[in-house]
């Protein structure tokens, strides 16, 4: 319609088809304005209206798009199905929250980086951490998630995954920036033999090494006489660890018994 002249369709002589031409308001000349409502009330003809559309074209105020915008949402969509792998869940979202430095939100819900770690806040790089995130994907960031098909148990009711943000892999950015470390590595996890992961040190083979009992047991924190834990740090959560419903004495450096009834890690 004549009446709308900020998303037109014109014909571009000897160059472009029929295509579909965008502009912001702000940055029309006053003049362009002007031709456009002598235009819209017939007091020019179509053919001085492209003349002054092929100026705004050459001088970069009005552009063309290379695609259009559902063949580019559709080229997105098929290059984040091809990023997910295994078969649990995998959805794309908008982060809705940075907890910390492993942990955010999408859509609400709490996504835990699978065998990427973080400081907690108050730990030294905590902080540093969850800025290293907010600046990779700040919040309104189309994130896609591939849940971790090896641990789909979760941790602490967040689902273990793989996030994609802007081009990057924050599993892997966290370890590589040296604000995060390898949590526990897994082998049932579906991401123990990708590349970050095995960059990092997961998957190899440690150095045997002979250990008296009591140098197994200074390793050991005494906060969990049942199993060995070692000490923090690095901070352990129950999605680091095998162990459930084990005896926890305080001070618990983990926070494995958050409710403090003597049971670690109760779900």
């Amino acid at each position: 319609m004549k009446t709308s002249y900020f998303i037109l369709f014109v014909i571009l002589i000897s160059t472009v088809s029929v295509t579909t031409v965008y502009a912001q308001e702000s940055l029309l000349p006053e003049w362009i304005k002007t031709i456009a409502g002598f235009w819209s009330s017939n007091q020019i003809g179509d053919e001085e209206f492209i003349g002054a559309l092929q100026y705004l074209v050459k001088e970069g105020i009005l552009v063309i798009p290379s695609e259009n915008k559902e063949t580019s949402l559709s080229n997105q969509s098929q290059s984040s199905k091809q990023e997910c792998s295994g078969s649990a869940r995998c959805f794309t979202g908008t982060v809705t929250k940075i907890i910390d430095g492993d942990t955010i939100k999408v859509d609400g819900e709490s996504i835990r980086f699978t065998l990427s770690s973080a400081p907690e806040l108050d730990e030294s790089g905590g902080l540093e951490a969850r800025e290293l995130i907010e600046t990779l994907c700040p919040v309104g960031s189309t994130v896609l998630v591939d849940e971790d098909d090896g641990r789909i148990e979760g941790s602490y009711g967040r689902i273990l995954g793989v996030i994609f943000c802007n081009g990057v892999i924050l599993n892997e950015e966290l370890l590589d920036s040296n604000f995060g470390y390898l949590a526990e590595c897994y082998t049932t996890s579906e991401f123990a033999s990708s590349s970050w992961a095995q960059k990092h040190g997961c998957g190899k083979t440690p150095e045997p090494k002979t250990s008296s009992p009591s140098e197994i047991k200074k390793n050991c924190d005494p906060s969990y006489p049942d199993v060995c834990i070692p000490s923090s740090p690095p901070d352990l959560d129950c999605g680091d660890i095998d162990y459930r419903r084990f005896t926890v004495l305080q001070p618990d450096p983990h926070r494995f018994d958050p409710d403090k009834d003597g049971i670690g890690c109760e779900s």
